[in-house]
């Protein structure tokens, strides 16, 4: 055996000590990096934030507990269980739950005098906390917090569902059907503009349970299983056998959809109502990305003197009833037996199919993600494509792709991330960690040991990630990146992840040709944005 000479091995323990050295800096960084953003300003605001949401529904539920046992002093037994009951609802986590639409009725003053006393002081803390939360909304989107100015927003109106500054936040207006005017019970309700066009006018119509929005008039002759055909009406059978023809399919008009199938208006039905509530939840969570800071605080403004608006234009779905027909109708776009749907971006129109293997729409979800942050910001990269071209001088114009240079991940992970949207006895929920996605995200850094670390994987632009050997790993990871960001520690990331989606859909015409950093947005290392995804991964 051959020893190393002495000074051999004195420079194996100046290696080994320069090593050991590097380990424990980079551990040390590592940790102090952490410590500094548990420590850092935009953590200890929303922290701030949260703790004095925390605050104001405390007071709720100690003055509900007073008002309780004043009720059970007073020999109102069942009162002050009622007043718990509600204290428990009011105060207890329900996101994801639908919010009443009917306006609240007064209380009655043909109730015993107790009663009406223990029901306007329960009106009147509830009606004084929802002040305070909507107060507390508008110092947080001021702060640039603004998902958790939305999740305030609907804390106010769990507590004063009435709350007209909350409720135009959300675009609801008051309305009064005139078919109930008679009813005693009926003090109007909270709807859309476009539901009160719809139901207004001469001929208004109702949103019926099974046929969506037709005409009132027409509810008796659907019962009779006859439909309305080019100015007649035939059979319930007839009308199916022309409109199985796509040609003549059949078409749902919603608030922001118009869906397009040959499989049956029920079905077109609820396709469409299950997209309607993915909007609205998407809106409201996403505020941030579909309107700019100003436009945002206009919204939170503390007045009730709202523009009227315009109805929005319906983004068209295509629902066809085989895959085969969807294979045909794509022909030349995409390759065959590939895709699941489709979001085209030039005729901005999804396309899907009936798909036994994808009840719960997962496809949907995906594609109409793509369509909902493609479509309102269309302009913006029209503008980056003027502007890119006077910069370099450029003879003619290059269409604006989306991330072409890098950060194409996000397109896709957040796209698979929203295939998890459930809605399931009017509560919505979404990031479940059971999804398939989730599940696979986890089996892929655990199990496989398969990760591309975030600064490598944000390079990485469309052609580069689409034709990558492990496109289907970076899918996967993708979509596990998308959850961390959205829900590590309760989501310090979210607005961050938002302001990125924004950088990309909207560049930044004051510096087209840079592009949007993670790392710049969140402040926050990326080494150490692994250090918590494999965190989170591990939690999940």
């Amino acid at each position: 055996m051959c020893l190393p000479s002495i000074r051999h091995q004195f420079s194996l323990l100046n290696c080994l000590a320069i090593l050991l050295f590097g380990v424990l800096s980079s551990v040390l960084l590592a940790g102090s990096a952490v410590g500094q953003i548990q420590n850092s300003t935009a953590v200890r605001r929303l922290e701030q934030f949260r703790e004095r949401r925390s605050e104001i529904l405390l007071n709720l539920r100690h003055e509900l507990s007073q008002l309780s046992q004043q009720c059970f002093d007073n020999g109102l037994k069942q009162a002050a269980e009622d007043v718990t009951a509600i204290q428990l609802d009011l105060t207890s986590p329900t996101e994801g739950t639908s919010l009443p639409t009917l306006v609240q009725l007064p209380v009655s003053n043909r109730l015993p005098r107790e009663e009406q006393l223990w029901r306007n002081r329960l009106t009147t803390i509830r009606s004084e906390k929802a002040k305070e939360l909507y107060s507390l909304a508008r110092q947080t989107l001021r702060a640039d917090l603004p998902s958790l100015a939305y999740q305030l927003i609907h804390d106010v109106l769990r507590l004063d569902p009435d709350h007209k500054d909350a409720r135009a936040v959300l675009g609801l207006q008051l309305f009064n059907d005139p078919r109930n005017a008679d009813d005693p019970n009926y003090a109007g309700e909270w709807v859309s503009l476009f539901e009160a066009d719809k139901r207004s006018g001469s001929k208004p119509e109702v949103n019926h349970p099974v046929y969506g929005w037709i005409p009132a008039a027409n509810v008796d002759r659907y019962a009779e299983g006859v439909r309305p055909w080019r100015g007649k009406w035939v059979s319930e059978q007839k009308e199916a056998e022309l409109r199985r023809d796509f040609a003549n399919a059949w078409e749902i008009r919603t608030e922001h959809f118009l869906i397009k199938t040959n499989t049956s208006l029920e079905e077109g039905v609820v396709i469409s109502r299950k997209l309607e509530l993915f909007h609205d939840w998407l809106h409201s969570n996403f505020a941030a990305f579909f309107d700019t800071p100003a436009a945002l605080e206009e919204r939170f403004a503390n007045t009730t003197a709202r523009r009227r608006g315009v109805l929005p234009k319906p983004m068209e779905v295509h629902y066809y009833s085989t895959r085969d027909e969807y294979e045909r109708r794509l022909k030349g776009k995409v390759p065959p037996n590939v895709t699941n749907g489709l979001y085209w971006e030039p005729d901005r129109t999804c396309y899907l199919f009936r798909n036994d293997d994808d009840v719960d729409l997962n496809a949907a979800f995906h594609e109409t993600t793509h369509q909902m942050l493609d479509l309102p910001t269309i302009d913006d990269r029209n503008a980056a494509a003027r502007k890119r071209q006077l910069l370099l001088r450029e003879r003619d114009r290059r269409r604006w792709e989306l991330c072409e240079n890098s950060n194409f991940w996000v397109l896709e992970g957040l796209a698979c991330y929203m295939e998890s949207f459930r809605m399931d006895e009017g509560v919505v929920s979404i990031g479940d960690p059971s999804h398939i996605r989730f599940v696979g995200a986890k089996q892929r850094l655990l199990d496989d040991g398969f990760y591309v670390d975030l600064r490598s994987l944000s390079t990485l632009g469309m052609d580069a990630f689409q034709s990558h050997p492990n496109v289907r790993q970076l899918y996967t990871q993708g979509s596990g990146v998308a959850h961390f960001l959205l829900h590590y520690q309760d989501g310090i990331y979210r607005d961050a992840l938002i302001k990125l989606l924004a950088g990309v859909y909207r560049p930044d015409l004051k510096d087209v040709r840079t592009e949007p950093s993670l790392e710049k947005i969140t402040g926050v290392p990326f080494e150490v944005l692994d250090q918590q995804y494999r965190e989170h991964m591990g939690n999940l």
